[in-house]
């Protein structure tokens, strides 16, 4: 019996021992990635919109960078006096990013723009904004400063041969 247990045992270990010495490809670190690959949301508080019941939304613009665009959205958090409750809110409308005074950029939200390069853009929307249930219902202008850090995107160089 202690023959069948010390074979077992050997076989157990010899079994075991190549886990033991190999590092999992859980436990190693992530290969570097390029500054392109890594995608990015930045949001800013825009400002907060307040209607005639006491209903109020904290706004935030928020933009993610995939050049050559650079997608706008807002994201809303409103509430209303009669309740202690924060209801996530839907939020749509227009917007425009500037930078140095000019307009380089503006579109649709939530939804792409192209995507002028890196600097600091003062970006404005137009938005609206709806909580569910409809108790909070608002509209009006709001304004953050973002600063991109992404590059351009650069072209390809010339038609290449298939094959």
């Amino acid at each position: 019996m202690r023959t069948r247990l010390a074979t077992l045992r050997t076989l157990m270990g010899t079994a075991v021992l190549p886990l033991a010495l190999v590092t999992p490809a859980w436990g190693r670190p992530d290969p570097p990635r390029s500054v392109q690959e890594v995608p990015a949301t930045l949001c800013a508080p825009a400002g907060v919109l307040r209607g005639a019941g006491h209903q109020w939304a904290s706004v935030s613009l928020c933009t993610g960078v995939g050049t050559p665009v650079m997608a706008v959205f807002a994201a809303a958090l409103c509430g209303y006096p009669a309740t202690k409750v924060r209801y996530a809110c839907r939020t749509w409308g227009t917007w425009t990013a500037a930078r140095d005074g000019a307009t380089v950029a503006s579109g649709t939200m939530p939804g792409p723009g192209e995507y002028p390069g890196p600097g600091t853009y003062e970006v404005r929307a137009e938005v609206r904004v709806r909580s569910a249930p409809p108790r909070v219902e608002l509209n009006g202008t709001v304004r953050a400063t973002l600063t991109l850090t992404a590059p351009t995107a650069t072209a390809p160089s010339g038609p290449r041969a298939l094959g």
